[in-house]
């Protein structure tokens, strides 16, 4: 249902059918002020009830008038991308979230609605509230025990909805998960300087894209979109404007990269890429008995260091001088370009 000219508390007026509802803070910006996500909880019992939540998360998107995007990368290829990416997101919510368990948690999908705000238009996605659920600890950096916590999330993720078919994807989602893949960064890579990371980007990427086996993947599955519960020792995932097909790997070393520093990784890459697969292999069993995990495990290892040097060629062209263009980055980067 559209509603012309509405605010955000009159749409959720219409949609919960009430007004015992109250919007408790603000919790962050959306990236280049496309809206913003914030709290609210309920203030009737006959609500708590009715949506078996006490609070609630509202995705409140409404792109601004004028862009400002704090790299520079201001395009209609942007703007674009991001709008796509938040049906890609509702389409998740909607049909994909239900089927995630508590190896895999989520946030539960409540609703969403369009309006016009503003002469714009806009959107609502409701979820319900994972703090309000115990997960109420967030990190910018993990220590290596906690980050296998996150592999072992995505580890039974990616089993859940892996399917053998090089050509299978999910119309709801992204036709390649991830949000920095090739054919929607072409600004980025012709931003590049000549090397033979620009020469073989879409050698890579094809690479990638064209394995046997794939799933969804999350898409940015960095440290700041997961969250804990008190001691550290269980987590739920936020933030699917990424997910589509693909292997999960590019998730994995996203992940690996975001978590921890340049000494950590180095250190401890190898280590946590087994522990993944370890995860996976479980996961598969218990998910997809059909599935030979051998063949998934052979296939994917074996990209692993180009899932790396994809990333890389992302950041040469979006921000050369980005802390993740480290060494370490750069030597993996190496490795797979000498395998090619």
């Amino acid at each position: 249902m559209d509603l012309t000219n509405s605010s955000v508390e009159n749409v959720l007026v219409d949609f919960f059918e009430s007004t015992n509802f109250k919007k408790n803070s603000k919790i962050q910006s959306l990236w280049s002020g496309y809206g913003e996500v914030a709290r609210y909880s309920f203030t009737s019992k006959e609500l708590v009830n009715k949506f078996g939540v006490s609070q609630f998360i509202v995705k409140h998107i409404c792109p601004p008038k004028q862009v400002n995007h704090p790299r520079g990368w201001s395009t209609s290829v942007s703007h674009q991308r991001k709008i796509d990416s938040y049906q890609v997101e509702t389409n998740f919510y909607k049909t994909f979230s239900e089927r995630c368990d508590s190896y895999c948690r989520v946030p539960r999908f409540l609703g969403e609605r369009r309006f016009i705000e503003d002469g714009r238009s806009s959107q609502l996605i409701l979820m319900a509230d994972l703090d309000d659920q115990g997960f109420y600890c967030r990190a910018t950096s993990l220590t290596v025990e906690q980050t296998k916590l996150c592999l072992r999330w995505l580890a039974h993720f990616h089993a859940k909805f892996m399917h053998f078919s090089a050509g299978n994807t999910y119309d709801e989602l992204w036709p390649i998960g991830c949000y920095w893949h090739l054919a929607t960064r072409m600004e980025e890579w012709q931003s590049m300087p000549e090397s033979r990371l620009k020469q073989q980007a879409s050698a890579i990427d094809n690479l990638l894209n064209n394995c046997e086996y794939k799933t969804v993947v999350h898409g940015d599955a960095k440290v700041a979109n997961f969250c804990f519960n008190h001691d550290f020792t269980d987590v739920a995932a936020v933030d699917f404007q990424y997910v589509g097909s693909g292997s999960g790997v590019k998730d994995l070393v996203y992940l690996i990269g975001s978590c921890l520093s340049e000494t950590e990784c180095e250190n401890n890459f190898t280590q946590l890429v087994n522990e993944y697969f370890i995860d996976l292999t479980h996961a598969l069993g218990l998910y997809q008995p059909t599935i030979d995990p051998i063949l998934v495990v052979k296939e994917w290892q074996n990209m692993v260091n180009f899932a790396w040097a994809d990333f890389e060629r992302f950041l040469v062209g979006w921000a050369p001088n980005h802390k993740k263009r480290n060494q370490f980055s750069q030597r993996i980067t190496s490795k797979a370009l000498a395998s090619i």
